[in-house]
């Protein structure tokens, strides 16, 4: 019967994000949060292929022409001008697949005092 069994194999989603940078510290943010987003993805088995682009500008007061960096994810654009937050850029990538992402909140408890009785009360907030 080893012979019937088969393996299955499971496919990652694929996502494409190709980031349009100049030399500066902004773009120098979006690529750095676009690789700690693509690693936390890959637990999500997400495969993020990220294709950065450097866009060369021989006058540096042309940069804000092209309202760099920019971020198209499966070709849309998606961020103009700024580095998003890990957490847009983690946002922006799952509506792009159509997914979202699996509950890993942390729940903490929180405690206040009862002004009637003096006790404490707990309480949790997602996080």
């Amino acid at each position: 019967m080893r012979g019937l069994e088969k393996e299955i194999e499971y496919q990652p989603d694929i996502v494409q994000v190709q980031i349009y940078l100049a030399f500066d510290e902004e773009s120098e943010k979006a690529l750095e949060t676009a690789w700690i987003v693509a690693e936390e993805l890959l637990d999500e088995n997400i495969w993020v292929e990220i294709e950065p682009i450097h866009i060369w500008i021989d006058d540096p007061l042309g940069t804000n022409i092209y309202d760099l960096p920019k971020i198209v994810i499966n070709g849309k654009v998606m961020f103009i001008g700024r580095a998003p937050s890990r957490k847009e850029l983690l946002e922006a990538i799952l509506d792009r697949v159509g997914k979202k992402l699996t509950s890993k909140t942390s729940r903490e408890p929180v405690f206040s005092k009862n002004k009637n009785d003096g006790f404490l009360t707990a309480v949790t907030i997602d996080l």
